[in-house]
């Protein structure tokens, strides 16, 4: 049930990125499982949510680094917030104080191209 929790906030959020910029989304994740699922063509567990997150990536680039879980503090304590809270949330300007003190250290580099 947690990974399809996990897939429904990942759908939630690339819609909402999609809604408010043009540029390309970047979904960072520790789990390869979930990365290649979004990447792949096969069958996978919780196929209906996977198949709603394709349909909004077709028409936008999508970025997918595979991240190592010490630098994916910043999820996991979301992630335990949302759980714990049994709420999903935006935050535009400013994220919630479970996450302050690790912005600095999930600050993860990307290059584009």
């Amino acid at each position: 049930m947690h990974r399809e929790a996990e897939l429904h906030a990942t759908m939630q959020g690339m819609s909402l990125a999609l809604q408010h910029s043009n540029l390309p989304v970047i979904v960072q994740s520790d789990s390869s499982e979930a990365l290649s699922s979004l990447r792949g063509d096969g069958l996978v567990p919780r196929g209906h949510v996977v198949a709603e997150i394709k349909e909004l990536m077709k028409d936008k680039e999508f970025i997918s680094p595979k991240l190592t879980r010490d630098q994916n503090r910043i999820g996991d304590s979301l992630a335990n917030y949302s759980r714990l809270e049994c709420t999903t949330a935006v935050w535009l300007d400013l994220g919630p104080p479970c996450i302050e003190d690790l912005l600095s250290l999930d600050c993860n580099s990307l290059i584009m191209k």
